[in-house]
């Protein structure tokens, strides 16, 4: 706030600053020069005056004089450190919605994951209402603890999976806020070891032997056979399988091209994007039940639309409803687990579908860095560490094969 510098009309005086008009000299508290100065408002308000690098005074308020005289050092060291003085006004939940705002430019899939942490976890907290500026690691620590706590014991039951993003879309938020100036520092960073939400990783499910075998005789003749066999035998991800188009398949010469990938989650907002990773993009030869089963799938697709007549919009797309629109997530998984139940399979999600091909592609003998082409990983790594319940039996199996090769060189005894 700037200083009156006119007199008090039909007075003659000393010149005193608006805001301090009815606070007496008695009442201001020395500081160290350069330090600024606190006083006490003739309403019994306390206040802190600070004068910034560019001239202007900024005022800062508190319950008392130690609240005020600690708000004063906090600004002094953001100022020190190059960065602008901490707003107290802005509250963790006005910065988490003017954050998602900025997050428009993202891929709608990413916006959404974030958008949901956000609306459903943050922004009904009471974490929401806290100032920006005074958020601390403990404060996050009792939100995954509550996460986490079952619900017989108040907590929500969720999983620590699921604290464990959270705390990942939080510490991107805070980030932003940090980058932009808003805040200091991250409370993210300051969440104690101990208290950060820990994923334990459970036994991959997959459709195994005789069971990936009784899954395929179990979709055949249904409307989306060809969908569930390009996953569990390609390995493709559920939003580039949504996302396929006719374009990107090649029946004669049996390939499929990823491209693209169907992002959101809401019908608003479904579109095709790039996919997952630069390495997503990928060319595969794929194996021949899916060329047959993609061929019917055509076939069936064309009558579809024939029936649809005007109704039918063509969007290009493999896989759609009986409309040629996007076939819904909810939809899919349905599906899925319709046919799971009648052919008494084991209970898996549709991504573990995936997780099957890979299973049985490297159980077949297939070569770590090709089934991680084909799955598109960044790195053969990657495919070894996940797949690594298959990693035994392949040992096993190659130390039996080089020692079968071994015995066939050698000349037969006497």
């Amino acid at each position: 706030m700037g200083e009156d510098t006119g007199k008090p009309s039909g007075q003659s005086g000393v010149t005193r600053p608006r805001h301090l008009r009815k606070v007496s000299a008695k009442r201001r508290t020395r500081r160290q020069a350069g330090r600024g100065a606190v006083i006490r408002r003739g309403d019994g308000r306390w206040a802190g005056r600070l004068q910034q690098p560019d001239g202007s005074v900024r005022w800062l308020y508190g319950k008392d004089q130690a609240a005020v005289e600690a708000r004063l050092d906090e600004a002094l060291k953001a100022l020190g450190a190059g960065l602008p003085v901490p707003d107290a006004r802005l509250t963790v939940g006005d910065w988490l919605r003017e954050w998602m705002i900025g997050l428009q430019g993202l891929k709608a899939s990413t916006v959404d994951y974030y958008t949901r942490y956000v609306n459903v976890h943050l922004l009904r907290s009471a974490v929401a209402a806290k100032p920006l500026a005074k958020l601390e690691g403990r404060d996050l620590a009792q939100i995954y603890q509550h996460m986490t706590t079952p619900t017989a014991a108040g907590g929500e039951g969720k999983s620590p999976t699921t604290a464990r993003h959270l705390h990942a879309v939080l510490h991107r938020a805070l980030a932003d806020a940090v980058e932009e100036g808003r805040v200091a520092r991250n409370a993210a960073d300051l969440v104690p070891k101990r208290a950060r939400p820990k994923v334990t990783h459970q036994e991959m499910r997959v459709l195994a032997g005789a069971d990936h075998d009784h899954f395929l005789e179990a979709v055949r003749g249904d409307r989306l056979e060809a969908l569930f066999v390009v996953a569990i035998r390609e390995g493709l991800r559920r939003g580039e399988i949504l996302g396929l188009r006719w374009k990107d398949v090649d029946l004669e010469a049996g390939t499929i091209s990823v491209t693209g990938s169907l992002q959101g989650s809401r019908a608003a907002n479904l579109a095709i994007g790039e996919p997952k990773t630069a390495r997503s993009r990928r060319r595969l030869e794929v194996f021949p039940e899916t060329v047959d089963a993609l061929r019917e799938h055509r076939e069936r697709q064309r009558f579809e639309a024939r029936r649809a007549g005007s109704m039918w919009v063509d969007e290009g797309l493999v896989f759609t409803n009986e409309f040629g629109h996007h076939l819904g997530i909810t939809v899919l998984t349905k599906r899925l687990d319709a046919i799971l139940r009648a052919a008494g399979l084991p209970d898996i999600r549709f991504h573990d579908l995936r997780h099957s091909a890979a299973t049985d592609w490297l159980r077949g003998g297939m070569h770590p860095k090709v089934a991680s082409e084909r799955l598109g990983h960044a790195s053969v790594g990657i495919t070894l560490d996940l797949y690594s319940h298959v990693t035994p039996t392949m040992q096993r199996e190659a130390v039996e094969e080089i020692s079968r090769r071994r015995r066939a060189r050698q000349p037969d005894a006497g």
